[in-house]
Order: C-alpha cells, then sequence, then structure tokens
C-alpha cells in the first residue's frame, strides 16, 4: 500500500525527477498493482522520456492491468512514437481492457495511421466495449474514411453500446452521409439510448432533413422514451438556431 500510495504522489507532485523513479518501479516492483500506479503517474508527468518505459511494460508486463494501464497513459502523452505499439496491442493483446484501452490512446494521438487498424477493431473485435472505444477514437479523428465503418457500425452491430458510440462518432465527424443512417437509427432501433445518442448526433450535425424524423420522435408515447424525446427536442432547437428558422414542433418537451 505504501509503494503504492507513493507512486501516486509522484505522478501528483510531477517533475522530471520524479520520472527515473517510476520507471524502476513500473520495470521491478512485484506487485502489478504498484506498477499500474507508477504507469498511470508517468501519463500525469508525460514527456518523451515516460515514453519507452511505457511502451515497454505494454509490450512486456505480465499483468493486464498494467498493460491497460501503460496503453492508457501513453494516450494521455499522445506522442507519436507510441502509435506502432498502440497499433500492435489493439490487434494482438489478450485482454479486453488493453485493446480497449489502446483504442482510446489512439483516438488521443490521432493521425491518418491510426484509422485502418481502429476499422479494423470495429469490424471484428469480440469485445463490445473495445469495438465502441475504437468507433468513439474514430470519431475523434474523423475523415471521410471513418464514416462507412460507423455507419456499418450503427447498423449492424449487435451490442448496443457500440451502436451508441458509432453513433456518437458519427456525430462528432459530420456531414451529409451520415445523416440518414442516423436518421433511420433513431426512428428504428430497439434501443432507447442508441436512439437518444441518434437524436443528439443530428443536432450536432444539424441537417433540416433531421426536422421531421425529430419531430415524429416528439410524438411517441411512453415514459421510457422521455430520453429520447428530450434529446430529440434539444437538437430540434439546435438544428433551429443553426438555419436560422422557427420550427412549429406542435408539442411539449416532455408528456
Amino acid at each position: 500500500v505504501v509503494r503504492w500510495i507513493a507512486a501516486e504522489a509522484l505522478g501528483m507532485i510531477g517533475g522530471e525527477k520524479a520520472i527515473k523513479p517510476l520507471v524502476i518501479v513500473l520495470a521491478k516492483d512485484e506487485d502489478g498493482g504498484v506498477r499500474g500506479r507508477a504507469a498511470e503517474a508517468l501519463g500525469m508527468i508525460g514527456g518523451e522520456k515516460a515514453i519507452k518505459p511505457l511502451v515497454t511494460a505494454l509490450a512486456t508486463d505480465e499483468d493486464g492491468g498494467v498493460r491497460g494501464s501503460a496503453a492508457e497513459a501513453l494516450g494521455r502523452i499522445a506522442g507519436e512514437k507510441a502509435i506502432e505499439p498502440l497499433i500492435a496491442v489493439l490487434a494482438t493483446d489478450k485482454a479486453g481492457n488493453v485493446r480497449g484501452n489502446a483504442a482510446y490512446a489512439l483516438g488521443r494521438i490521432g493521425g491518418e495511421k491510426a484509422i485502418k487498424p481502429l476499422v479494423t477493431a470495429l469490424a471484428t473485435d469480440e469485445d463490445g466495449s473495445v469495438r465502441g472505444r475504437a468507433a468513439v477514437s474514430l470519431g475523434r479523428i474523423g475523415g471521410e474514411k471513418a464514416v462507412k465503418p460507423l455507419i456499418t457500425a450503427l447498423a449492424k452491430d449487435i451490442d448496443s453500446y457500440v451502436r451508441g458510440r458509432a453513433a456518437v462518432a458519427l456525430g462528432m465527424i459530420g456531414g451529409e452521409m451520415a445523416v440518414k443512417p442516423l436518421i433511420t437509427a433513431l426512428a428504428k432501433d430497439e434501443n432507447g439510448e442508441v436512439r437518444w445518442r441518434a437524436a443528439v448526433a443530428l443536432g450536432r450535425i444539424g441537417r433540416e432533413m433531421a426536422v421531421e424524423p425529430l419531430k415524429s420522435a416528439l410524438k411517441e408515447k411512453g415514459k421510457t422514451l422521455l430520453g429520447v424525446k428530450e434529446k430529440a427536442f434539444d437538437a430540434l432547437e439546435k438544428i433551429c438556431r443553426r438555419i436560422g428558422k422557427r420550427i412549429p414542433l406542435g408539442t411539449s418537451k416532455a408528456k
């Protein structure tokens, strides 16, 4: 416990002097929890000197918790030297938390090089949480290459968590191509969270063609749909401000 707290404290104090003892702890401490805290602390401090030991831990530590902490720390530092090791881990690590954190980290670092492996993870990873995090990272990175895979995930992924994150990502990227798939998700997805996330994304994109579908969502009945109706109302207000028109809603925000 003492070593755990000490590693955490060094991360909070920060500074160049804290890096060396944390690197030693990350490499040699017998307790995986302590090594994980050291990885997190190095991520908080950042800097080039922290990247190499974190990459080593990511690739070689036997504890999945430590590898996951190393991946997250590398995403926080956001150095380009971490991209290739993170891509390798995303494709091969046996632990879902490690692959998920690698997907998250690649989204934080960004760059064209990360798109293809994230698309592959979105389409093929067996763990829904990894696919969902890959979706959000694609949204952060953006670009046309990410849109079609996200549309496919929104329409076809069996996990509602993934479909919801695909909706979020499409809202982040924007563009005309995403509007119709989001309208379909708003109207037809069986999961309420996916539907309200689709509504939020439509509001963020702000196209007038989303107005009528959003108005239709306001008219649906049932207490379980209140979240969908609330987000649809908010989306309509955003579109109204964007296009400079007043939209007659014909209904109140929630009934």
